[in-house]
């Protein structure tokens, strides 16, 4: 088993690139993990997204440092009806159009947490990954009766209110095959760090980063 870690970074250092007509940068794959504004280590792909609000074209574009003509995949979405989908499906090329597989953003079997599904073209099973763990959303609901109290302590401290890790749901996770989850994690992301990991030998590059992008789109802040 080989796995490989890489960070996604959307800080203003990360967007001093050029990006193709119609796109804006929007961040940053990195290979090392993250440090500050910043990760250490070497730029693996620059991340554009389309500007308008109905995309002619794929919604991300992921392409090599060099330029922005060498793409290593796309990602496309169909138009949302009234935005009234209960899940959304996401379609991956690779760097010659090739169909890399698709996304599905919707619910666990038991509707709780969101879920993320990643369906591999050859395979009959999809690697899907739940948001949050069970622990951390005990703790997060737990702790929400104590919150009037954490910021009425932040007022008489300094002035402010707690932190804003405080008001963050759970946002890590773990892709396992499944229905079963049998096999160990195939990719994981980890939210304190913005860092994702995965089994190279098992997911698709393109699949890969393009389920990257798309989580971490939906949990950063000023996507």
């Amino acid at each position: 088993m080989s796995r490989t870690v890489f960070n996604i970074s959307r800080a203003q250092q990360c967007r001093q690139f050029a990006a193709p007509p119609g796109y804006q940068a929007w961040g940053s794959l990195t290979s090392g993990k993250f440090s500050g504004g910043l990760a250490k280590g070497e730029v693996l792909a620059h991340v554009h997204h389309y500007e308008g609000e109905a995309p002619t074209g794929p919604l991300f574009l992921i392409t090599h440092p060099s330029g922005p003509s060498r793409t290593l995949c796309t990602i496309s979405a169909p138009p949302d009806v009234a935005g009234q989908q209960k899940e959304r499906e996401y379609t991956v090329h690779g760097p010659t159009g090739d169909y890399a597989g698709r996304i599905v953003h919707g619910r666990s079997p038991c509707g709780i947490r969101q879920a993320w599904r990643m369906h591999i073209p050859a395979g009959t099973q999809a690697v899907a990954g739940y948001k949050g763990s069970l622990r951390g959303w005990f703790t997060y609901w737990a702790a929400l009766p104590l919150w009037p109290l954490f910021v009425l302590m932040g007022l008489l401290h300094d002035g402010g209110g707690p932190s804003t890790w405080m008001w963050d749901k759970p946002a890590r996770v773990t892709w396992r095959s499944r229905p079963r989850g049998l096999g160990g994690a195939l990719m994981r992301f980890t939210s304190g760090y913005s860092l994702f990991t995965w089994d190279t030998e098992r997911l698709d590059a393109s699949l890969t980063h393009a389920q990257a992008v798309l989580y971490f789109a939906s949990v950063s802040k000023g996507n």
